[in-house]
């Protein structure tokens, strides 16, 4: 049988193959850390940790957007939930992320106007259905959904839709892997990159943090083949001590990326200092709005000034997103923190570490 394109890339002989040649050449303990969330997701639902040998550890990173955003943010959308004039439209991964004193889906149950969206085209579409109430989208991303959110703004001011704004939680991903290796006890041995954030940064993005630290590197995609070979290019590079930053995604991934994504997200959007869960203050990490697009600006138009608060007590998510601690080292974990009851984001995400340990670990 003649197998699609797509399919190749889950094929179990191809899979077997490459297990057998990471097994032939691993030789030592290594620690590799897949950055992003989605990754997370796949590793888990594919079986992969279960086929490696047990020398390779498989960290999860600060790759899930809702997991890496700070308690401050989570405080503002629910002071922005609470008021009569605001209708705060979220993706649905945000809802049941616990704030200091509430959560949305808290708000949302006493009565607040929450709605879940799947697209920021969605909320442009309600903030034109309700010309008299102010339209506030809770925008979380990394570089992949930043240009969307970037697109939605110029969208409301070339149409005057003046009664919708963003509240910018977004966040970029090569400045939180420069502060993961000055971070002490990170001990990592390489990393597998997100593919669809290369697909707008390309890989060039990268090349700063791995010139700087020469940490084995290699973007990828998401497919059981993908992670696989992306798993063997890191032991064939810590076993050569040959170190290189390495595209093992070029069906989807080019040096310079998405030249016009990145037009349009530097076009409504610059960089700023920015909070990280468990990491903290990341220079340059952050995506906030330029002056020109200040009328969008939700944390501006209600004067949000939000204190940096406490995260939750015991709660390991911050050490589990740097990779030193696995979500069943967590004391809460299954106990206080489930999917149900979370305390931190990173039981409550789809691509969250805690959230896929508890669902596929048994």
């Amino acid at each position: 049988m003649n197998l699609t394109y797509n399919q190749v890339f889950k094929d179990p002989e191809i899979s077997k193959a490459l297990v057998a040649r990471i097994r032939e050449k691993n030789t030592r303990p290594l620690r590799l850390m897949e950055v992003c969330g989605t990754h997370t997701m796949a590793i888990f639902r594919y079986g992969i940790r279960s086929v490696l040998p047990e020398t390779i550890t498989l960290l999860s990173g600060p790759g899930c957007p809702v997991c890496v955003i700070a308690q401050k943010d989570i405080d503002a959308y629910v002071m922005l939930a609470r008021r009569p004039d605001v209708i705060l439209t979220t993706f649905g991964d945000l809802m049941k992320v616990p704030g200091s004193v509430s959560s949305l889906a808290g708000e949302k149950a006493k009565g607040a106007d929450v709605r879940m969206v799947y697209s920021i085209f969605d909320a442009l579409a309600i903030a034109k259905e309700n010309p008299d109430k102010a339209v506030v989208f809770c925008a979380v991303g990394f570089e992949t959904t930043i240009p969307t959110i970037a697109g939605a703004v110029l969208t409301a001011q070339t149409q005057g839709i003046d009664n919708f704004s963003i509240y910018s939680a977004n966040k970029l991903t090569p400045p939180a892997l420069a502060a993961l290796m000055k971070t002490a006890g990170v001990e990592i041995d390489g990393f597998i990159l997100p593919g669809h954030v290369a697909v707008i940064t390309g890989l060039d993005a990268f090349y700063p943090i791995f010139e700087k630290y020469r940490i084995p590197s290699v973007v990828t995609g998401f497919e059981p083949m993908d992670i696989l070979n992306a798993v063997l290019k890191l032991v064939e590079q810590n076993e050569s001590k040959i170190p290189r930053l390495v595209n093992a995604y070029p069906r989807a991934v080019a040096d310079a990326g998405n030249p016009k994504a990145r037009a349009i997200m530097d076009q409504v959007f610059e960089t700023a200092d920015a909070l990280w869960r468990g990491i903290g203050h990341i220079p340059d990490s952050g995506m906030v709005l330029r002056e020109s697009f200040y009328k969008f600006d939700a944390a501006k138009k209600f004067e949000l000034s939000m204190p940096d608060t406490r995260e939750p007590a015991g709660c390991d998510c911050g050490r589990i997103l740097m990779g030193l601690k696995r979500p069943d080292q967590c004391r809460l974990y299954k106990k206080n923190c489930t999917p149900m009851h979370p305390v931190g984001p990173c039981m409550v995400s789809s691509e969250g570490a805690c959230a896929a340990f508890y669902k596929y670990s048994g």
